[in-house]
Parts: C-alpha cells; sequence; structure tokens
C-alpha cells in the first residue's frame, strides 16, 4: 500500500491549482468544495443541480441526480453501491447535452447584469445632479 506524507493543506493547494481557471461540472458542488476547503468562482461552475431548466424538473427545487439523468439521458444512475465516477459522467452527459442552451443562457445573465449595473450607475449620477 502507498502511503502518502502530503498534509490536507498541500493537497487543497495541490487541486485549487489543478482547477484554476478551469469550467468545473458536477452535481450539487457545493458540498464537494466545503468538503475540499474552498470555493471556486461561480462563473467557472456548471452544476446540475442549480441549471434553472433542470430545476423546473422538480419544481423549482434541487433535483437529483438520479432524476435528471433518468428523465434527460433515460438511463439509470444510483441504482447500487454510490459510484462517484457514475454521478461524474452523468452530470458531464447532462451538461454536454444542454451545454449551448446554458452557455447561452450564462451570457445573458452577464449581459443583464451588466446593464443592471449601467442603469444603477446612472441612477446615482442623476441623484447626484439633484443634490
Amino acid at each position: 500500500a502507498v502511503v502518502s506524507t502530503q498534509s490536507t493543506g498541500e493537497a487543497q493547494r495541490e487541486v485549487a491549482e489543478m482547477i484554476k481557471d478551469k469550467i468545473i461540472i458536477g452535481h450539487d458542488v457545493a458540498h464537494d468544495f466545503a468538503a475540499l476547503g474552498f470555493s471556486h468562482p461561480r462563473h467557472l461552475l456548471r452544476d446540475t443541480s442549480k441549471y434553472k431548466p433542470f430545476r423546473e424538473l422538480s419544481k423549482g427545487n434541487t433535483p437529483s441526480l438520479k432524476n435528471l439523468v433518468k428523465h434527460y439521458l433515460k438511463a439509470e444512475v444510483q441504482s447500487g453501491a454510490h459510484d462517484s465516477i457514475e454521478d461524474a459522467r452523468g452530470a458531464l452527459q447532462l451538461y454536454r447535452q444542454h451545454r449551448p442552451a446554458w452557455e447561452r443562457s450564462l451570457k445573458m445573465q452577464k449581459k443583464r447584469a451588466k446593464a443592471d449595473s449601467q442603469v444603477g450607475q446612472v441612477a446615482e449620477k442623476v441623484d447626484g445632479l439633484d443634490n
């Protein structure tokens, strides 16, 4: 058996460096990042538990990966013992199937946020003129 002498901090730094500036795809990844003890920029996350069209399947609640894979991919996951690799593949397949619409929705969100910011800046300037 191989014994690692790497500290938790070293492992965290190594993982953080590996995923730096990378898009991370998964399901309910907040739990994974909490376990790792760090976060990842929201604009680089593709979380199948947060994607609005997927949430509509569960009436706005967090959808289970099992139900998403069954509904959209017509496949079964999590039918036996928990398999992290199977879960990762399911999340990746869901993302790939919906990537064009998903990425378009992110671009639209970014444009709306920029427009909202500009409106706020104009409103602040107008308020400043009134004073």
